[in-house]
């Protein structure tokens, strides 16, 4: 069944749309009988107001552009359950696209978002992504931008990370504190600059105490950890763990449970959403890094871009700290 549009009502009615858009809208110049008999047709008809028509003349789409590198079960579900409790309160909504943690996909959908005629973008950058070369279209064409959580090092928009170098110290800490004296570290990709802000303040956290031995090792993914762990955990001196994230920690846990390890003095801590490592086990200790609360303050942030246009560059990143 066709659309009713308001040049449908207006031809049944036998008045101007002009007529029909104002009585929908309560005006005062149109009598009652006029707005009744509208919005007794509209009912009728199924009338549904056009709100791409609506906010294109109010130059706004009251839509936000979400892409992510992945959507796996860590981490990406809490930042997008924070986004919409804050867009949804303030009549926004939003669509999400998965990179599939190429370069060339992120592009795509970054075309794709500014066809779309998006009122602002939150992007995540995928491992692929070097610079911010591509993104300099969008400070072109003003459309506010704000990057999350994977980012690169750039001056166009704002970014948004958690305090990589804190979490690193305070698991590298717990590990010490418990008297580990031979601790392999897990980090996803090494060329992240997530990898690596966690890495040099992990490594230089561990370097303060001379009698304990670092052993480090990348995995791009849950799998790839299983791998590794494989062959490393022949090694039974091994008496303390670190897993850079939730992906990390679910192939140190795996392998754990293959082994017949995660009931002994070994210790386990990661950096974590904080969900995952309670359902491993509950001796495991994290360092949070609330997804939620990584959504919710990236959404406030494009919001109050997109309300009060800022022009120049930005120095630095902006850093969540969990409360």
């Amino acid at each position: 069944m066709r659309r009713t549009t308001l040049k449908d009502l207006a031809e049944m009615l036998q008045i101007s749309t002009s007529t029909v858009s104002r009585a929908l809208k309560d005006h005062p110049d149109i009598s009652n009988a006029v707005k009744m008999k509208v919005k007794e047709a509209a009912e009728t008809f199924n009338y549904v107001p056009n709100d791409f028509a609506v906010n294109f003349r109010k130059k706004s789409s009251k839509v936000i552009g979400l892409i992510v590198p992945e959507i796996t079960m860590f981490f990406i579900p809490s930042i997008i359950n924070g986004i919409s409790s804050v867009l949804n309160k303030e009549g926004y909504h939003f669509f999400i696209l998965s990179s599939n943690d190429s370069f060339e996909t992120e592009k795509e959908h970054l075309e794709t978002c500014i066809n779309s005629r998006v009122d602002g973008i939150l992007i995540s950058l995928t491992n692929e992504t070097k610079d911010s070369e591509h993104l300099k279209k969008l400070k072109e064409m003003e459309i506010p931008t704000i990057i999350f959580d994977k980012t690169v090092s750039q001056n166009i928009f704002q970014s948004i990370v958690f305090d990589n170098v804190k979490n690193a110290e305070l698991c590298a800490d717990k590990l010490i504190n418990h008297g580990c004296k031979n601790i392999l570290a897990i980090f996803g990709d090494e060329n992240l600059e997530i990898t690596q802000s966690r890495l040099v303040s992990f490594e230089n956290r561990i370097k303060q105490f001379p009698g304990v031995t670092l052993n480090i090792i990348y995995c791009n993914s849950t799998d790839f950890v299983k791998e590794k762990l494989d062959i490393i955990l022949n090694d039974d001196s091994i008496d303390g763990f670190f897993a850079m994230s939730d992906e990390t920690l679910m192939g140190l846990h795996s392998s754990l449970i293959k082994r017949s390890l995660n009931n002994t003095n070994k210790k386990v801590v990661s950096i974590s959403e904080g969900t995952l490592p309670k359902y491993l086990d509950e001796t495991y200790e994290y360092q949070i890094n609330d997804g939620y609360e990584m959504g919710t303050f990236a959404a406030t942030q494009l919001l109050n871009s997109i309300k009060n246009p800022v022009s120049g560059t930005y120095e630095a990143e902006t850093t969540v700290h969990h409360l």
